[in-house]
């Protein structure tokens, strides 16, 4: 049986909250290992997967807290997008595969302990000798067995930080095969908020066609995820290349001021 690797105190960033919520990841990826490794039920590695992905997000988002007063906040920020993008390929690949090429631990212990000691450590002894006061930002993920909560795991780009007119989308409803249209509130890699008088359910599946800006076209497929009045919270299901190439791009240029 292959021993249980233990926590390096030298991957440590000296933040207790973000330390602590690493060690976590370190664990879940062990177990995850173990478990792909004895041979269990593929749901078990399933599950096990999706609670490390929800894990790793609440923590990037206390991380993000903590450091986005920080000049290096949005090259960080947009470095755990693309973590997020590995290890999202990473599972899928796992799934449709009944032997995977990469060890588990191989790649997520590559994936998780390259950004801490190439990012984490030297952001944060920068932030820990600057003014950034550590103690009194960012909110706390460091309970496991964590409660899950649904949050949302993309920055919302507001619509007018993209365009002064508004963005109509046509709307065709796969579950009652309905057209109508929509406004869009604002958008973001996971999804978008709409706003229609037409009634729509949680759950339903929509198809929304758009232009945004001058000559970029989405077309995409999305899930009604809540509801408020006319205002409809839904995520993108399996987001084109060529729409999460153009929102990232999009991220970047409205938060840094050039759009």
């Amino acid at each position: 049986m292959k021993k249980r690797r233990t926590w390096d105190a030298d991957l440590n960033v000296g933040v207790g909250i973000i330390d602590n919520q690493h060690k976590i990841i370190f664990d879940l990826i062990h177990d995850l290992d173990n478990v792909t490794r004895a041979s269990a039920d593929r749901r078990v590695a399933d599950t096990l997967f999706d609670v490390l992905e929800n894990y790793v997000y609440r923590h990037f988002e206390a991380e993000e807290e903590l450091f986005h007063l920080h000049e290096q906040s949005m090259s960080h920020s947009l470095e755990h997008y693309d973590l997020v993008k590995q290890f999202r390929k990473f599972k899928l690949s796992f799934r449709n595969k009944k032997d995977p090429g990469t060890e588990i631990s191989t790649f997520l212990d590559t994936w998780f302990m390259d950004h801490i000691k190439s990012s984490d450590i030297p952001l944060f002894m920068q932030m820990a000798g600057g003014s950034i006061d550590l103690e009194q930002s960012g909110g706390k993920v460091d309970a496991y067995p964590y409660e899950f909560k649904e949050r949302r795991r993309s920055k919302r780009i507001v619509r007018n930080k993209i365009t002064d007119s508004e963005i109509v989308a046509a709307c065709y409803n796969t579950s009652t095969l309905r057209n109508s249209t929509a406004t869009i509130v604002d958008i973001s890699l996971g999804g978008a908020r709409l706003q229609t008088p037409v009634e729509h359910a949680v759950g339903d599946l929509l198809i929304i066609n758009c232009t945004i800006g001058k000559n970029f076209h989405i077309q995409e497929k999305v899930r009604v995820k809540n509801v408020d009045t006319s205002l409809y919270g839904t995520e993108f299901i399996s987001l084109s290349p060529a729409t999460e190439k153009f929102l990232v791009e999009l991220y970047g240029a409205v938060h840094l001021g050039n759009f």
